[in-house]
């Protein structure tokens, strides 16, 4: 189904795993039993199944609230919990040096958000000498979002920020490498998980208990569209037309080389990129020309209440992929306050595929525009084809009558974006086949306002969940940074007041100091 992608983005493994032991055909597993088994076992007190930034800041806010390292298990592919996120980033054309869109105070090292990336960039510079760039940060804070552009954070510097962090909760001691295949309810109120620990083919799964789980698995992986799936298993090339979110830099060599024309799928923010960086190529060489297509024309933003989205040149503007107010204003209690049904609602009418509205982005745009090296095609793609080494795509038009238009392109970079349907991932539709999880209107994993899977309750034992699995719950940007430590605070707080081992409530006089901890680099 995920032709050309790593198994890690498409939620799969490349190796042939053993059956798991019979006892996770139950619902229910005896912990008498099992014991008995003689299976190896190991238990722990808090478990969290992703191993990513979610993860990451679920063991992060544990750890500030007073739990011993020591009862916290982490499992996951990657080494380091942005791994992911930053293999994705490079793919869709946001290095190091670029900036995310995200919001100053998004900071998953830091669960105060205070000092946000804008201020220790500003730090940073008047290290440096850079005076001048410090000025300019400082003006764009207080003036945002008027008079300039919201400040966002580059990737690197959240990359750096979260490995030292992770040095200084002892990350790599709470860390292990585990592919979680299944996860069952035991008769102590406790849950049993069964994941792989290495990469080995013969490897037999290892058994873990634990009372408290949080799943963090994000994205099952990119988007593949039928047309890409349809072209790839008919020419078995996986260079000429290729998902945004997949390594493609070849592509980029070439057209500097050799130039060319690229046919874009998606306006979202990873179409921006691309266009940026075709831009860039276009630098060497000129004979490069972008075919956007789009299904339709955008000529009318949303509007909710007083507020609305202006497009321009086709492109839906938004500063974050959902309105500031989302993420801690009134927005955020209309969205806990609101049923299954109005959260859909509301999530589709103020997030949907929109695109930072950023000058430079802008000024590309319009230039290409002038210039003719940039043009927007509307429709759908219906079929394509190889021909002498180019591909002849087949465009069924927007309107009523269907028309068929085909161009000619050297290549086609399909950015419409990740799958987040969570039956893609197997662990997941295991546990949604298995106990019956309720699903919102939306799609994804129905959570309490907690974020708590209420059909995984087991006695005194919780799961939770955080990330894009959730999206259509209590909170809009489930998939973002501020989203995850948002869900973590949430998931804690219920686990202080439930009386969870270990777990202490963070009052002022032990956040203040936990922060002291956390600014001299010091351990919880």
């Amino acid at each position: 189904m995920y032709p050309n992608i790593r198994p890690q983005e498409r939620g799969g493994v490349a190796w042939s795993e053993p059956p798991l032991p019979s006892i996770f055909a139950q619902q229910e597993v005896s912990m008498a039993g099992l014991k008995q088994s003689g299976l190896p076992l190991e238990e722990t007190t808090y478990l969290a199944i992703g191993g990513g930034i979610g993860s990451f800041t679920w063991v992060d806010h544990l750890l500030i609230h007073g739990v011993d390292p020591s009862q916290i298990v982490a499992l996951g592919f990657e080494a380091k919990p942005y791994a992911r996120c930053r293999r994705l980033c490079c793919n869709s054309q946001i290095p190091d040096h670029e900036r995310l869109r995200s919001d100053s105070g998004g900071t998953p090292d830091n669960i105060w958000g205070w000092p946000g990336y804008a201020v220790r960039e500003i730090w940073h510079d008047l290290q440096r000498g850079h005076v001048w760039h410090a000025a300019r940060l400082l003006w764009q804070i207080f003036s945002e979002p008027v008079l300039s552009e919201p400040f966002t954070p580059k990737a690197g510097h959240v990359f750096a920020s979260v490995d030292r962090e992770a040095r200084r909760i002892g990350w790599d001691n709470i860390r292990r490498f585990g592919h979680v295949r299944a996860i069952r309810k035991t008769d102590d109120g406790r849950y049993i998980v069964a994941y792989s620990p290495t990469r080995a083919i013969k490897c037999k799964p290892k058994l873990i208990v634990a009372s408290y789980v949080h799943l963090a698995v994000g994205y099952p992986g990119a988007r593949f569209l039928p047309d890409l799936i349809s072209y790839r298993r008919r020419t078995g090339d996986c260079h000429r037309f290729v998902n945004a979110y997949e390594p493609h830099d070849h592509l980029y060599h070439h057209l500097r080389q050799f130039g060319g024309t690229v046919l874009l799928r998606g306006r979202g923010i990873t179409a921006s990129r691309v266009i940026q960086r075709l831009n860039e190529e276009r630098s060497y060489n000129a004979n490069i020309t972008i075919l956007h297509l789009v299904r339709t024309p955008k000529s009318r933003g949303p509007q909710y209440e007083y507020a609305r989205r202006r497009p321009k040149n086709h492109f839906d503007h938004q500063t974050y992929n959902f309105p500031k107010s989302c993420f801690g204003g009134d927005f955020r209690f209309v969205m806990e306050d609101a049923d299954d049904r109005q959260r859909a609602e509301l999530v589709d009418l103020w997030g949907g595929a929109t695109t930072a509205k950023r000058g430079p982005w802008e000024d590309i745009i319009e230039t290409g525009l002038n210039e003719g090296w940039y043009q927007i095609r509307f429709g759908h793609i219906d079929r394509v084809e190889p021909t002498n080494g180019k591909l002849t795509t087949v465009l069924q038009g927007h309107s009523a009558w269907r028309e068929e238009t085909k161009i000619q392109t050297d290549f086609i970079i399909d950015a419409t974006g990740l799958d987040p349907v969570p039956e893609r991932n197997p662990l997941l539709q295991d546990l949604l086949h298995t106990y019956r999880i309720s699903k919102n209107h939306k799609g994804h994993i129905k959570v309490t306002n907690d974020f708590e899977i209420i059909e995984l309750q087991n006695g005194a034992g919780r799961i939770y969940a955080s990330g894009v699995m959730t999206l259509g719950g209590p909170f809009a940007p489930v998939d973002s940074f501020v989203g995850l430590q948002y869900t973590a605070q949430r998931s804690v707080e219920s686990l202080v007041r439930s009386g969870a081992p270990g777990v202490r409530r963070l009052g002022p006089v032990r956040s203040m100091r936990q922060w002291v901890r956390w600014a001299r680099g010091v351990r919880p």
